[in-house]
This record gives structure tokens, sequence and C-alpha cells, in this order.
């Protein structure tokens, strides 16, 4: 399985600059890596389950986005997105 997603990397993200961004794309690769590791071993379902159906990669991608200048996500998506991408890569992890 990938190195754990949400590590002292991930709360770099939050400084919103090139960093940043160069690890959110590094992160939404591990999400890919974690989903096929998962689906490789339980399966489509499980994965869907684990990974919240597409959701975390979705909320990285949105804050990549924003941090690329996009405006149709703002600032206060970015945090949504933020929170919930680390909220959810957090509880995928533990099952």
């Amino acid at each position: 399985m990938p190195a754990q997603l949400v590590d002292h990397l991930w709360d770099k993200i939050i400084e919103r600059d090139a960093l940043a961004r160069q690890i959110l794309r590094e992160k939404i690769a591990a999400v890919h890596q974690l989903e096929a590791a998962i689906r490789l071993k339980e399966g489509d379902e499980v994965t869907r389950v684990v990974m919240r159906n597409g959701l975390i990669e979705h909320a990285l991608k949105r804050c990549l986005e924003n941090l690329e200048g996009s405006t149709s996500v703002t600032e206060q998506d970015f945090w949504v997105f933020y929170d919930y991408a680390t909220y959810v890569a957090k509880h995928a992890e533990k099952l």
C-alpha cells in the first residue's frame, strides 16, 4: 500500500504556494495508487466506499484549481475542499 496520505507534507498544502501545488499533484497521484491497491485487494465496491466514490481526489483537484488561479473555485471553496479531503483521507487510512 502507498505511504500515508495525510502526513507532514499534507499540512504544507495550507501554505497555498508553489510547494502546496506540487504536494497536491503528488497527493492526487497517491490517491490513485491507494485506489488501485484497494481495488486489487478488495474490489470495486470496497474501493468506492473507502475512497468515497472519488471525492477525495475531486476535493484535492479543486484545491489545486484554486491555487492555479481558477476563478470558479474560491479561497473559501479551497478551505472547504481541503478540510473535507483531510477528514475523508484520514478515515480512508483507518479503514
